[in-house]
């Protein structure tokens, strides 16, 4: 009985539930909305308006649509209307609530200015039809504003002032000064008298061009110019027709810009003149009217120089499109070519052929992308025999796979012992670059050799014979684990010991190359310190090297050699010790 009784507690509430969301909720909805639908001063849909005007006394402003946001100022000028502030207008005018009704019919609507109004807004609707607004003055109380539909005696008070609901031709006219789209820019011209500056986009790429000067423009600094000249509005209309240019010194103007677009021959082009109280007078090329830029504005486009849109990255690249790299430095040649086979490996072909180390050569592409100009010195050299660009003191080429190349030249004569004096390929600009930046570019020929000694697979290593000249310990491996074999069998060693000793061997690197073997006594070798062997499954050796005593001009280095290989080599202290210290941890396990 009592499951019957909260069976129907439980019906009941879900019908009160459903009948809140399915009756009570949609009920209150629409009653919100007819309520708010009554209050409205004009029941409209912008959407359906295909003409808007002020009258204000015997002046009227109107405007037509022509299609989805574009409109046309048909009066008192023919005129590209504001697409988006006639949108605005529209939406605000549609939302407009009535707080009251004054007088549901008055006899005399002089009281309320609305007799002779001061303003008019009529809608011309896309059926034929007419709505619109009579403005009269504003509330002596503040914040609101007498108002009466077209026709009718009705007197209604808003929540808005006279002048929220008023438009200027200001207001309603496009002011977009140069129409076009950024990406579609392929030049810029400043045309300052007789000098002109040209900014001229290759591609995907920007030039900068003054006199016979070529420079490599930076990119993100022309298009933010372009999004700057793009967004700029008129401050205000001046002369719609002007009968001469001279007054405002546009028959000769101190400053025009050209824009010239893929898709038309034409070019887009501003004519700046003199200085006026608003600002500076301009005009378009292909407009009669005139009208005043602001300072900003004025600013941003005459100030600019060349060196302003100079690309301060010194090189980019694709990696993977490099084939050959040429370091010239203290009276040493160093070419360095990439491995056709595998490209993650380059040579060394002078002065010495051999590997190179290609994580080196990594390290110092990714320094060179990275570089950056600290200031352009001069647009050209004047004297290149004072730089000395012909024979630099540093040098380095890079050569692609289409067979282009580009090359870097510097030298240390700068006032500065931090800068050094520099000029790039089919460039005459001179600049500076940090002496950090040119020291991390320009690698030493030691560190640009590929120094590892060793080369084999870990996992076709399965024994590893570690000899201290008093003690053979040999390692095997069993699946992924290493034991211990020798001197007596453990597997209680720790298996990454054999994971660590062949990382070692695998990194290990000598310091240098011994042109004359010093003989056994001196280097230790005849009983080294330590003695590594690798063997495969089959017990064949892979690789054996063994380390004996230090070198006696530098403690941190010792005597190194690799079996079936005659060259002695000198490798740094820290390899031994870090195979000691392992050969120490089996030791303790003992």
């Amino acid at each position: 009985m009592r499951f019957k009784g909260t069976a129907l507690l439980a019906a009941a509430l879900v019908g009160i539930i459903s009948y809140y969301f399915l009756i009570d909720l949609p009920s209150e909805k629409r009653k919100n909305k007819e309520k708010d639908r009554a209050e409205k001063v004009i029941l409209f849909d912008p959407e359906n308006v295909k003409g808007i005007s002020f009258t204000k006394g015997e002046v009227t402003i109107a405007l037509k649509g022509l299609g989805i946001d574009e409109w046309q100022m048909t009066a008192p000028v023919n005129a590209k209307g504001d697409a988006l502030a006639v949108s605005d207008f529209l939406s605000f005018l549609s939302n407009l609530n009535f707080t009251r009704v004054v007088e549901e019919s008055s006899k005399d609507l002089s009281p309320f200015g609305l007799d002779t109004p001061g303003l008019k807004i009529i809608l011309s609707m896309n059926n034929g039809e007419t709505k619109g607004v009579r403005v009269g003055n504003d509330h002596p109380m503040g914040n609101k504003v007498y108002l009466a539909l077209l026709k009718g005696s009705q007197v209604l008070a808003a929540g808005v002032t006279k002048n929220r609901l008023n438009r200027t031709v200001h207001d309603l006219r496009d002011k977009t000064i140069l129409d076009f789209k950024t990406p579609q820019i392929k030049k810029i011209e400043f045309i300052r008298h007789d000098k002109t500056l040209n900014l001229i986009k290759d591609q995907e790429s920007w030039k900068v061009l003054e006199n016979t000067v070529i420079a490599k423009g930076n990119g993100t600094e022309i298009t933010n110019l372009l999004n700057t000249i793009q967004a700029a509005q008129i401050e205000q209309f001046v002369e719609e027709k002007p009968k001469q240019l001279t007054s405002y010194g546009l028959n000769n103007s101190k400053l025009t810009v050209k824009l010239s677009t893929t898709k038309s021959n034409e070019s887009l082009a501003l004519l700046i003149g003199k200085n006026s109280d608003h600002g500076f007078y301009a005009k378009t090329l292909s407009k009669e009217n005139i009208f005043t830029i602001n300072q900003s504005l004025f600013d941003t486009l005459n100030n600019r120089k060349f060196v302003d849109f100079l690309n301060k990255s010194l090189v980019d690249f694709n990696d993977d499109d490099l084939i050959k790299m040429t370091l010239r430095m203290d009276n040493v040649t160093v070419d360095l070519v990439r491995n056709k086979k595998d490209s993650q490996k380059w040579t060394m072909e002078q002065p010495i052929e051999m590997k190179a180390n290609s994580a080196t050569i990594n390290s110092l592409l990714f320094d060179l992308k990275k570089a950056r100009i600290v200031e352009f010195v001069t647009t050209h050299a004047k004297n290149p025999k004072i730089l000395n660009f012909e024979q630099p003191e540093k040098e380095i080429s890079l050569t692609y796979k289409n067979g282009e190349t580009w090359a870097l030249k510097l030298n240390k004569k700068t006032s500065s012992p931090d800068h050094y004096l520099a000029q790039r390929t089919d460039e005459k600009t001179v600049f500076t670059l940090q002496k950090s930046s040119v020291e991390s570019i320009f690698r030493s020929l030691h560190d640009l050799k590929d120094r590892t000694l060793l080369e084999f697979n870990d996992d076709v290593v399965k024994e590893i014979h570690l000899d201290d000249s008093t003690q053979t310990f040999i390692l095997k491996k069993s699946t992924n684990k290493w034991n211990l074999a020798l001197p007596e069998p453990s597997n209680s060693i720790q298996s990454f010991i054999g994971k660590d000793i062949l990382w070692t061997l695998n990194s290990i690197e000598f310091e240098s190359v011994l042109k004359v073997d010093p003989g056994n006594t001196m280097t230790g070798l005849i009983k080294p310190k330590i003695s590594v062997k690798l063997l495969d499954k089959e017990s064949k050796v892979i690789t054996h090297i063994s380390i004996g005593n230090p070198v006696a001009k530098s403690s941190e280095e010792h005597y190194l050699k690799v079996a079936k290989n005659p060259a002695v080599y000198t490798t740094n202290k820290r390899f031994l010790n870090e195979i000691l210290i392992n050969l120490k941890k089996i030791k303790e396990k003992l």
